[in-house]
């Protein structure tokens, strides 16, 4: 950089800067705190317990260092909770050199304390380093604390092997019982689950430190077991049993078996002097897992060793070998699995071919097609497929597929010739289709050769265009708004005659309702008038002014009601007044009136009848009256005079009959 080019003002800058960097070294104290020592003890008392309980905590800190000690410490209990009571608010400000802080306090101590044996406190504090960074700063001091109580403990340990058993072999269950306490344990009962074994086995006794095992069998194994147990046991001079221990359920499946291998190289033809690839794929898609497994050839030898292959794992092992003649390589696995069992597996056999200069056998497939698009689906397509012999040994039988399916077969080919396999078909799909040939070269091998791909895309038929159509439209219509008042002409004579039409209506049917009402009930009072002409008999009136009329006939009215009181008033006797004696020498015989059965009666201009009454006196005083007509006579006679009403009646009113 040339330094004539900068800023003044900038090169003051850099000058400046220079100056600062090289003085910042000589002056440490500046930048980074000067490191401090810092001492921290603990002491407990009592230093041993029989059982949990409070102990009383000493701590003391100390500040070795000749510097100050300006940032905040805190003290934290074994259960990682600060100490409020060590210091204002649980933190102590600072502490100077060559001074020391002191603290004292009660700590509940726990089992899982006792037995581990220690109490650990801790001083929290920052400092800083190199760069100034804050640093939290952790300084435990530890507090030996021992048991001295009985202590009751026992520990198990279970191995299962097999860990995957196979149908039909047996399977183990070891449990390891170890008292870790420091009292004698007893009665010590393990029942492990049923489908294990169905029988109870126990341990008398069991000293502080002391172990035994015991073993599980099941044989003949038919399908998936479940391993777990109960345990119980007491301490030693104690009638009841310590809480029971609970042995977690594991699962011991039955072994299905799923190892595939094979072994592939990269090409199966090679110049000699070339390097082959082999590779051997191992897929385990079952439940065992193989441990140390070796992998040997007859001519290689060991392959691979120590070959781990877990459940549902894959591995590819590959192993590079010159090619010197042509070798047929056959693979051995030995195994071993974690059934127990160890077995040899052999891998199918791959044949390597070696060839001279010249010798190995090359075919050239050219594939062609009528068309690359197709319009229709199906869609009628020729496949041109041309096979040419580029190598310098004749081919012999060249099968033709597509697809796995056989086409065509060629009998041989000369070294540079070649042929065309032409073939329509009827394609229900675009893709890609390729072809490839098997041919047989100098070494009877079979060599397979793959044509070129051809894509084949389907595009829909153009459509033919059609003449557009030209729609006229027609002009629009402007209706006038019609105003809310607005009377059609004639609209108010419709209203009026309308309701005209209604009325008349209306009194129309009421005129046919009365008509029909009175036609009604004047055949009803025919019909009460004709049967009145048979029950009651027609009472006249007697005109006692008029003149004698021989002609008119004096019609009798004879009824129940009527001859009743007569009789009545005959059977009485009645005195006679004075004047009647008078009368009787001038009073004239009445004549009968003799009815005649042809002649009806007569009446008068009023149309009433004079009612007479006919009766036989012998002059006798005191005598009764004559009695009355027979009934026979009184019946004949209402008929005669109901008939003469009837005809009377029609001759008045002809229109009603």
């Amino acid at each position: 950089m040339n330094i004539a080019l900068i800023n003044p003002r900038s090169r003051v800058l850099l000058v400046c800067a220079v100056i600062l960097a090289l003085l910042i070294p000589t002056y440490p104290g500046q930048a980074q705190n000067v490191q401090t020592e810092i001492s921290f003890t603990i002491s407990v008392e009592p230093t041993s317990l029989t059982a949990p309980g409070t102990v009383t905590v000493s701590t003391r800190i100390a500040n070795a260092g000749t510097e100050d000690m300006n940032s905040p410490i805190s003290l934290y209990d074994p259960d990682g909770k600060l100490v409020t009571a060590f210091a204002d608010g649980g933190s102590l400000p600072r502490l100077p050199a060559g001074e020391s802080h002191t603290w004292q306090g009660q700590y509940a101590v726990k089992q899982s304390q006792l037995d581990e044996g220690k109490l650990v406190y801790t001083l929290r504090y920052n400092t800083k380093d190199a760069l100034g960074a804050v640093v939290e700063q952790n300084l435990p001091a530890t507090a030996i604390i021992s048991f001295t109580g009985e202590r009751v403990d026992l520990k198990v340990n279970r191995t299962i092997t097999p860990e995957v058993v196979r149908r039909g072999k047996e399977v183990t269950i070891i449990y390891d019982l170890v008292n870790q306490g420091n009292v004698k344990l007893t009665n010590i009962d393990i029942q492990e689950n049923r489908l294990i074994s169905t029988r109870k086995q126990s341990i008398a006794s069991l000293e502080p430190g002391a172990s035994e095992k015991i073993t599980f069998t099941r044989q003949n194994v038919g399908g998936d077991l479940t391993s777990s147990a109960l345990i119980t046991y007491r301490k030693a001079g104690d009638r009841k049993s310590q809480d029971p221990l609970t042995i977690d359920a594991v699962t011991i499946p039955l072994a299905k078996p799923g190892l595939q291998y094979s072994l592939t190289s990269d090409k199966n033809q090679y110049n000699i002097g070339e390097t082959a690839i082999l590779t051997l794929e191992i897929k385990n898609a079952g439940n065992i897992t193989y441990s140390n497994i070796t992998v040997t050839d007859p001519k290689l030898g060991e392959v691979f060793t120590n070959v781990q292959i877990a459940a549902g794992q894959t591995k590819q092992l590959q192993k590079e070998v010159t090619v010197s003649e042509t070798t047929t390589y056959a693979f051995t696995l030995k195994l071993e699995d974690n059934t127990g069992s160890t077995m040899e597996e052999k891998v199918r056999e791959l044949k390597v071919s070696a060839y001279a200069e010249g010798q190995m056998l090359r075919l050239n497939l050219t594939l062609t097609a009528s068309s690359e698009v197709i319009t229709a689906l199906p869609g009628d397509i020729t496949f041109y497929l041309n096979v040419t012999n580029d190598s310098n040994t004749a081919a012999k039988n060249i099968v033709i597929r597509h697809a796995g399916m056989e086409i065509y077969t060629i009998k041989e080919l000369a070294p540079g010739q070649s042929a065309m396999v032409q073939r329509d078909y009827s394609l229900s799909q675009a893709g890609k289709y390729q072809f490839n040939a098997t041919a047989t070269d100098v070494q009877d091998n079979k060599v397979e050769f793959l044509s070129n791909a051809l894509n084949i895309s389907y595009t829909a038929p153009t459509v033919v265009p059609t003449r557009e159509i030209i729609v006229t439209i027609a002009p629009a219509v402007t209706y006038t708004p019609v105003p809310e008042d607005y009377v059609p002409a004639g609209g108010q004579a419709r209203d009026i005659l309308f309701i005209l039409m209604l009325a008349l209506g209306v009194l129309f049917g009421l005129s046919a309702i009365l008509l029909v009402v009175s036609i009604v009930m004047r055949a009803k009072a025919r019909a009460k008038s004709n049967a009145a002409y048979d029950t009651f008999e027609l009472a006249g009136t007697r005109d006692y002014t008029a003149p004698a009329d021989e002609t008119r006939l004096a019609v009798q009215a004879v009824s129940d009601t009527v001859q009743e009181p007569a009789a009545q008033e005959a059977d009485e006797p009645q005195e006679e007044l004075p004047h009647q004696k008078y009368l009787k020498s001038q009073q004239q015989p009445t004549e009968d009136v003799q009815e005649s059965a042809s002649e009806p009666l007569a009446a008068d201009e009023e149309g009433a009848f004079r009612l007479v009454r006919t009766q036989e006196t012998d002059d006798i005083p005191g005598e009764k009256s004559a009695a009355p007509p027979q009934e026979e006579d009184v019946t004949e006679r209402r008929s005669r005079r109901a008939q003469r009403h009837k005809a009377e009646d029609a001759r008045d009113n002809p229109r009603d009959h």
